[in-house]
């Protein structure tokens, strides 16, 4: 029985590579993923860029103790915010509001705050420009109130510490070549898709899947070549790919392997599904048009982690990227995804059980 599914398995390998199209196209989709990731930034610049500008009359100077001019107000500024908020906050200073405009406007600072202290109360300004992200509005609107309760004098009404339960992924700055990364590696696998799809089409459309059973092949062999073929062919080109993209580090590549094969695993079921059902080329890219979209959804909650929704959880590669992001992205062990792995099982199992009645059905 061995004998006869490595021999399946030695023939389809060489069919796939004999289809240049499909070969030339999955080592040109690894090779460009990994150029593209190391031309990416590696770093994140957390430093928020804040123009100044400081207007106070002798009297209120005195009055609030802002007589010591520039490295007064700094060293009050540092004495709020503490070291690490002094290390963030990179100030500007500005000699008129005008200019403080114009640096806003020319992007050379993130937002302006403008003080007043010229009578009883206080005027603080604070300019964005027109075209700033909502984030840095928010947290120019948050300095600024900080700035002023720090120079004037306020305080706040009531002091209270936030205490995160679990893992605190607030603030973490996570370059965007790193998000990118587990986009880069769900998507590999979704290409696979059409090499073994494309196998199974084949060897169905043109009968000799028929002449391979009249032998003493069986279907259960028959599938079992196919499904190795698949999960070597997928897993090398994931493994290939994740090791361009530094995505095998030490502390974690025991799982992150585990994961890869698991995914090749369930992309190869999903492949004998499609191929079973297509009859050409053509119908079997337009039958997986539609899967590969919904597929490739959960790998951009990786870059754009606000718009995670419950339903994503129903689209199986979301329990292969929410792993792959909590590993590579947040330092996260194996453990807490365990039921990430259950549920690529229980996908993969369900994919081979549904690709298996088409196949066989499609043989008959």
């Amino acid at each position: 029985m061995m004998r006869r599914v490595l021999s399946i398995v030695r023939k389809d390998l060489a069919q796939i590579l004999r289809n240049r199209f499909l070969a030339v196209i999955s080592l040109l989709v690894i090779v460009v993923f990994g150029v593209l990731f190391h031309l990416l930034p590696s770093r994140v610049d957390e430093t928020f860029k804040m123009g100044f500008y400081l207007e106070v009359d002798e009297e209120a100077g005195r009055a609030l103790g802002l007589d010591g001019g520039r490295e007064e107000i700094a060293s009050r500024l540092e004495g709020a915010g503490g070291e690490k908020a002094s290390e963030g906050l990179e100030l500007s200073w500005a000699e008129s509001e005008d200019e403080l405009v114009r640096m806003v406007e020319e992007g050379r600072v993130s937002a302006g705050i403008s003080l007043r202290v010229t009578g009883k109360e206080p005027k603080v300004a604070l300019y964005v420009a027109s075209d700033a992200p909502a984030e840095i509005s928010d947290a120019g609107e948050a300095i600024a109130e900080e700035i002023g309760y720090a120079l004037v004098g306020y305080r706040l009404p009531a002091d209270f510490k936030v205490t995160v339960l679990g893992p605190d992924f607030a603030g973490r700055q996570i370059p965007m070549r790193d998000r990118l990364r587990v986009v880069l590696l769900t998507f590999v696998f979704l290409l696979e898709i059409y090499s073994l799809g494309n196998l199974v089409m084949e060897e169905t459309q043109k009968k000799t899947a028929q002449a391979v059973l009249v032998t003493p092949v069986t279907l259960g062999e028959f599938i079992s070549a196919k499904a190795t073929t698949g999960i070597v062919f997928t897993f090398g080109q994931g493994l290939l790919l994740a090791l361009l993209l530094q995505a095998l580090p030490g502390d974690i590549w025991a799982p992150m392997l585990v994961f890869l094969l698991m995914g090749a695993a369930m992309m190869v079921g999903l492949s004998f599904i499609i191929g079973a059902a297509s009859k050409d080329f053509i119908s079997m890219a337009m039958v997986s048009l539609i899967p590969m979209v919904v597929l490739v959804v959960p790998g951009f909650l990786a870059v754009f982690p606000g718009f995670e929704s419950s339903v994503v959880k129903v689209i199986p590669t979301y329990w292969l990227v929410k792993p792959f992001d909590g590993m590579l992205n947040y330092g996260m062990g194996f453990s807490p995804y365990l039921s990430s792995l259950a549920w690529l099982a229980l996908f993969t199992a369900g994919f081979f059980a549904v690709g298996y009645m088409v196949l066989r059905r499609r043989l008959a």
